[in-house]
Formats: structure tokens, C-alpha cells, sequence
């Protein structure tokens, strides 16, 4: 009856002991398989945000091109917008590295905005159609979600401002600027200009240093 006991007793200790890992396997293995849905869900959106654009996206669509249930798409996002928003957020951390690095190196003005836009159309060569549907105009959809976040291009337009308070206090660009405006007319005549030269197979190095010469003259008028 004692070996018995002892026995049923080592058993639940073991069961016990196994059991923590066991659910942690299962929660491990959950977890790949949303992280796997989610990535897939982000590549098809990304996919159809382009060819399509953002109003004749639907979420279906979406859900039907990742080869998942369509409830699926709601278990990672609220929304079609809250979707968008994810979508452009590997272009909105690029973009603003792109424009935070030469800022470390204490180049002259030319010659870092010049680096910036040669960054900036080396990317968008590398991705075609990602930052033009990114870069989606304000005026049609909200600039913000229910969560606060903003738009790629205002993300875009407050890096230019803080970049160009950095220009300011370098003494390297004009007093008083509205940083911001700025920002936005630089983002436009980027979005613009550059969809522009791509369109047109224009010559990628005379676009950026036509560009340049644009935004240090209107940085620098007094």
C-alpha cells in the first residue's frame, strides 16, 4: 500500500513537473502560428495596397489573399485602417533612420540632404509602389487612427521638421522657419517629383541632385 502510494505520489510529482512545459509548448506553438498568420496577412495587404490602393482594398481581399479565414484578419487587426497602418510601418522606421543618420555626421547641408534623397530613391528602387501607397494624400483618408497614430506622411513631414531644427541650430539653414510646412512641401514635391522620375525612367542621380539644389534654396531664403 506504501509502495503504491509513493508510486502515484512520484507520478503527480512528475506530471506536475512536465505539465509547465507542456503548456508552455502549446503556447510557444500558438504563438508561431499567429505570428505566422500576422506576417502573412501584412505580405497580402502590402500586396493589394499597392496593385489596388487603399479604398479598393477590402479586408476580404486581404484575408483571401494571405489563405486564411477572414475572421483571422480580426484577431490581428481592428480594422482595414489599423491593417494600413501596420503595413506602412517598416517604411516609416526606414524613412526615419534615413533621415537621422547623416545628421550624425556633421555634413554640410547640400551634402546631407543630398545623401537623404540618394537613400530615399535607392529605397523606393528597391520597393517599388510600397512608399507611393504609403504616402496615401491626407485629404483622403484620416491622418489619425483610434489610436493616436499618425499617417506616413505626417511621420515623414515631423522627421523633415526635426531634421531641420537640427540645420537651425547649426546655423545651416534660415531663422523662423515653419518647420513643419516645410516638411510637408518637401514630403509632397518627394512624393510628386519622385513618382515622377520613376514613372519616366529618368535619370535617378540628376533627380537627386536637382532635388537637393530645390531644398537647400528654399531652406537657406531669407
Amino acid at each position: 500500500m506504501a509502495d503504491t502510494a509513493t508510486s502515484v505520489s512520484k507520478t503527480a510529482a512528475v506530471n506536475e513537473a512536465d505539465a509547465p512545459t507542456e503548456v508552455a509548448d502549446v503556447a510557444s506553438g500558438g504563438s508561431r502560428r499567429k505570428l505566422e498568420s500576422r506576417r502573412k496577412l501584412l505580405n497580402a495587404a502590402q500586396k493589394l495596397f499597392i496593385e489596388r490602393g487603399y479604398h479598393e482594398t477590402r479586408t476580404q481581399d486581404i484575408s483571401r489573399e494571405a489563405g486564411v479565414g477572414h475572421g483571422t484578419f480580426y484577431l490581428h487587426f481592428d480594422d482595414k485602417l489599423d491593417c494600413f497602418l501596420a503595413f506602412t510601418e517598416a517604411a516609416s522606421n526606414y524613412l526615419e533612420g534615413v533621415l537621422k543618420e547623416p545628421s550624425g555626421q556633421d555634413l554640410p547641408l547640400a551634402e546631407s540632404i543630398l545623401e537623404i534623397i540618394r537613400r530615399i530613391f535607392t529605397y523606393v528602387g528597391e520597393n517599388p509602389g510600397l512608399v507611393a501607397a504609403a504616402l496615401l494624400d491626407i485629404d483622403v483618408i484620416t491622418t489619425t487612427d483610434s489610436k493616436g497614430r499618425k499617417m506616413l506622411v505626417d511621420q515623414w513631414a515631423d522627421s523633415w521638421a526635426e531634421q531641420i531644427s537640427n540645420w537651425e541650430e547649426r546655423g545651416l539653414v534660415a531663422k523662423n522657419l515653419d518647420k513643419r510646412l516645410v516638411g510637408y512641401m518637401i514630403v509632397g514635391a518627394m512624393k510628386h517629383g519622385g513618382g515622377y522620375a520613376f514613372r519616366d525612367d529618368l535619370d535617378k542621380e540628376r533627380v537627386v541632385h536637382e532635388m537637393t539644389r530645390m531644398i537647400v534654396r528654399a531652406l537657406q531664403a531669407n
